[in-house]
């Protein structure tokens, strides 16, 4: 009992550092992003002039201007990194409170969703919105994984529900699968957004 105990532990914190690979690359992109923010910062707010101030289209659909939108996507990604360090910091645990490290992790997935949530329905101006779209997906797909980690581990904590867990664990593994590619993609937005 206690080696499936571990076992689960171990699956649960590769699908969590999963979800931080694309937080990662968020920090990097992040910091990259920092140091050109005095020689782009004048060519931003003349973009958003124009884009804004001609048609408008930017206001009329509710979306944010450039400036604004880089910088809540560097937020949130701050904020994904940071929670996603943490889970790192639980991977010492796990082989010796089990029952501790799930707990962690519960809650770290807590604070993580509706971080994902938000960057998913973002409003980016024009400039972004494939980028965006990238980062939609990502984001939903990470949602997908944090809510199928939580359901597994509820039920792994239940002795009478081991069968169950073992199928969400096969599920989990197979998303995990297919969440490379959009981690990727969701990369690939992050970068666009924030040193592009």
């Amino acid at each position: 009992m206690k080696s499936k105990t571990k076992k689960l532990v171990a699956l649960l914190m590769a699908a969590a550092m999963m979800l931080s690979v694309a937080a990662c690359s968020n920090d990097e992109g992040g910091s990259n992003s920092g140091s050109n923010s005095g020689s782009s910062a004048g060519t931003n707010d003349t973009n958003q002039e124009s884009s804004t101030g001609d048609n408008g289209s930017s206001e009329a659909s509710g979306a944010l201007s450039e400036e604004e939108y880089k910088a809540k996507v560097q937020e949130i990604g701050e904020k994904i990194t940071e929670l996603s360090s943490d889970v790192t910091s639980l991977e010492s645990q796990a082989s010796t409170d089990p029952q501790g490290a799930i707990d962690g992790l519960t809650e770290i997935i807590n604070e993580m969703r509706p971080l994902y949530d938000e960057l998913a329905n973002l409003k980016a101006p024009e400039k972004y919105a494939d980028a965006q779209a990238k980062i939609k997906e990502g984001s939903s797909a990470s949602v997908e994984m944090l809510d199928l980690t939580v359901e597994m581990m509820e039920l792994a904590v239940d002795p009478e529900k081991q069968a169950e867990a073992a199928d969400k664990i096969t599920e989990l593994q197979t998303k995990m699968e297919e969440f490379s590619s959009q981690a990727t993609s969701f990369q690939e937005g992050l970068t666009e957004v924030l040193v592009g």
